[in-house]
């Protein structure tokens, strides 16, 4: 016959978070899975009530007393504001001859993550595979108006009257030129070398650090262990930069901290491939936030919420990020908009 150690070392091993009620609605067991989750000690909250963890759960936890109830799309809140989706099942539940409630945590945030990112990643593709065809189109007959317009330019005297009109035919030309180049994106990212991240940060800081508005401050936060990465400096300079350069334009009225956090995931899946280890960049600002009304779409071309904005800006950087295996993800609420971006540990280039 197995002994009740035996049981208490089984449900210390699962992953699923398990805490179980007495009848006065107190925490009196809580296995390890669920202190990760909740970020707590789990010797700390026995004796506690259930709603320190669970608040909002359920009105009353009668409603199970004589069946099982399931909760999905619950919101935990954790430290540093990190908000984690669960589904929790309450079940009636007898233990040492008393009854009681058996609560059961599923983190469902990953799915949701898995799930979110393959849209994205394919209504992206869509988007840029459509915006490089039109922007190649374009590019030809622009080419063909400049080329005629120099040649005009030619004929004239600077101070023709025509001459006028030809100097802004060309500047505009040029100027749209420049934009389909943008809209374009990098070619590709021939020249990948083994680069640390926290050097990559640093040098992206001080380019952007004539642009800072005096009332931000850069507040960094850093794992030191991260390894050099594979990259293509200069194009990841570009994706970074304008990230960095939103958080800073968002704070311009309000001012506050622009937050650069880096951090490493273990089993990380991207895509339709999971990496060993990931390499998280996220950049949090406490500007006002996204709109709801683009932020489905801030990673396709020509959406942007700002007056004088191209939206170029993230779309160059989520391509960046692609021909680098990665991807950027967005979340923004008033006072809290963070971009993450998530970019596979490589010492060298995937072998074909």
């Amino acid at each position: 016959m197995m002994s009740k150690s035996f049981f208490y070392e089984v449900l210390e091993g699962l992953t699923t978070a398990v805490l179980w009620l007495d009848k006065k609605e107190t925490i009196q067991f809580m296995n390890v899975a669920a202190g990760e989750i909740f970020q707590v000690s789990p010797k700390r909250m026995l004796g506690e009530s259930w709603q320190i963890l669970l608040p909002g759960l359920v009105d009353t936890l009668n409603q199970s007393r004589d069946k099982r109830v399931t909760i999905h799309e619950y919101v935990i809140t954790i430290q540093e504001m990190e908000k984690i989706r669960v589904s929790c099942t309450i079940s009636p539940y007898e233990l040492n001859d008393e009854m009681g409630w058996l609560v059961e945590i599923y983190n469902t945030e990953r799915h949701h993550r898995i799930v979110e990112e393959d849209e994205r990643w394919h209504q992206y593709e869509a988007g840029n595979l459509l915006v490089k065809t039109l922007a190649h189109e374009v590019k030809n007959p622009l080419a063909g108006i400049l080329g005629a317009t120099q040649l005009l330019q030619k004929r004239f005297g600077t101070e023709d009257k025509e001459s006028a009109f030809l100097d802004i035919i060309s500047k505009e030309v040029t100027r749209l030129k420049n934009l389909v180049n943008r809209m374009l994106g990098p070619e590709k990212t021939a020249n990948k070398e083994a680069h640390n991240v926290h050097e990559l940060i640093r040098y992206v800081l001080q380019v952007i650090e004539g642009e800072k508005p005096e009332n931000v401050y850069v507040k960094l936060d850093y794992d030191p262990s991260i390894p050099d990465i594979y990259m293509d400096f200069d194009a990841m300079v570009q994706a970074l930069l304008n990230l960095i350069q939103n958080g800073l334009q968002a704070m311009e009225k309000t001012g506050g901290f622009l937050t650069i956090k880096t951090r490493v995931e273990h089993k990380f899946t991207l895509g339709a491939k999971t990496y060993p280890l990931v390499a998280t960049i996220s950049i949090k600002d406490e500007g006002e936030g996204i709109p709801s009304s683009v932020f489905d779409s801030i990673f396709y071309p020509m959406v942007t919420s700002k007056k004088e904005g191209t939206g170029l800006g993230l779309p160059v950087a989520q391509n960046v990020l692609r021909q680098h295996d990665g991807l950027i993800v967005a979340e923004s609420e008033p006072g809290n908009t963070v971009f993450t971006v998530y970019l596979p540990l490589k010492q060298k280039e995937d072998e074909a």
